[in-house]
This record gives structure tokens, C-alpha cells and sequence, in this order.
């Protein structure tokens, strides 16, 4: 029987073209997961249906705000329970909406952001949202913010979140909707 040996190197080295293929096919496959796998912080709502908008393309520099109202009773999916007409159930608590999103940029879920931080006297003592939008404008003049409400939450749930908007001095401001259904 035949023994089988190694064939014999011409050039006097190891032929690595196989495995500069195979490390390119790798860098090529993490740099299309890395793109895909990017967070916005959007959590699952109902948006408000619109006609126009345009779909946002970049994402860099825009933090996403999602504003709901914590008195919503809640489905095991997130979004608010109904009654038999329609109605959303409402729970007690304080008539102030709940923001979320991505504060650093390592986070991977979104974090809540506090409007305001009240005193031991219960006067209002800090604007940690306001901070947070000032800081980042302050490092990019051309930081925008876009505001994730629900459908159903009350303006003036909404007014809060935009007057710390405002006083921040943010001038690109876009607001999250979906496109209505024909």
C-alpha cells in the first residue's frame, strides 16, 4: 500500500492566502452585524400615524427620547391595556410622563431620564434632562433630539419634555410617528 506524505514546499514557507481569505470573510461578516446590531433606544409604543415624514438616515449625534405615561396599565408587551371600547385603563400616580433612552454610549437598554429633582421642600432643585441635552449640544452644534411619544399620551404630559427641549437650546427636533395604515 501507497504511504501518503506531505507534498513537498517549493518556496520554502507556509501558504497563508487561505487564511488572509478566511480573516477577510470575518471582518467582512463583523463589520455587517456591527452595522445592523446599532441601538437607537426605541422601546415597543403606539406612534401617531402620519401622511408625511421622511424616514431618518442618520442616526449619529440624534439622542431618542421615548415619553410615555407611567398611569397606563401596562400588557405583558408593553403597550397600555383597553377596555371593551377602545379606552386605555388608567392607574393613579403623579400626571408627570416617563422618559427614556440611551444616556451613555455603551447602554444597551434605555434609562430613565428625570425631568426634574425636587428638594427636601419639594421645590424643584435640578433639570437632569436639561443637563444631558446641554452637555451634548455643547459638544455637537448639530446634536438633534427625537421625541417618542405614544399616541395616546396627553399634550400636556408632552409640554414637559418639550420645554426642557426648548430650554436646552435644541433647535433640530424630530418627532417619531409611523406611517398610516391604508
Amino acid at each position: 500500500m501507497k504511504k501518503h506524505t506531505m507534498p513537498e514546499m517549493k518556496e520554502g514557507g507556509v501558504n497563508v492566502t487561505p487564511l488572509i481569505d478566511v480573516v477577510m470573510c470575518l471582518i467582512i461578516f463583523f463589520m455587517l452585524v456591527a452595522k445592523i446590531g446599532v441601538s437607537t433606544g426605541a422601546i415597543k409604543m403606539e406612534l401617531p400615524e402620519t401622511i408625511l415624514g421622511k424616514k431618518m438616515e442618520q442616526l449619529k449625534g440624534t439622542l431618542f427620547l421615548n415619553v410615555t405615561d407611567p398611569r397606563f396599565e401596562r400588557e405583558p408587551s408593553g403597550l397600555p391595556k383597553r377596555d371593551a371600547n377602545g379606552r386605555i385603563i388608567l392607574k393613579g400616580g403623579p400626571k408627570e410622563p416617563l422618559v427614556t433612552g440611551l444616556v451613555e454610549q455603551d447602554d444597551r437598554e434605555p434609562k430613565e431620564i428625570q425631568l426634574y429633582r425636587k428638594g427636601p421642600t419639594g421645590d424643584i432643585v435640578d433639570y437632569p434632562l436639561r443637563r444631558l441635552l446641554e452637555a451634548a449640544h455643547k459638544r455637537d452644534p448639530n446634536f438633534s433630539v427625537t421625541i417618542r411619544a405614544e399616541k395616546d399620551i396627553e399634550y400636556g404630559m408632552m409640554q414637559h419634555v418639550l420645554v426642557q427641549v426648548a430650554n436646552a437650546g435644541i433647535k433640530n427636533i424630530n418627532y417619531g410617528t409611523q406611517r398610516k395604515k391604508e
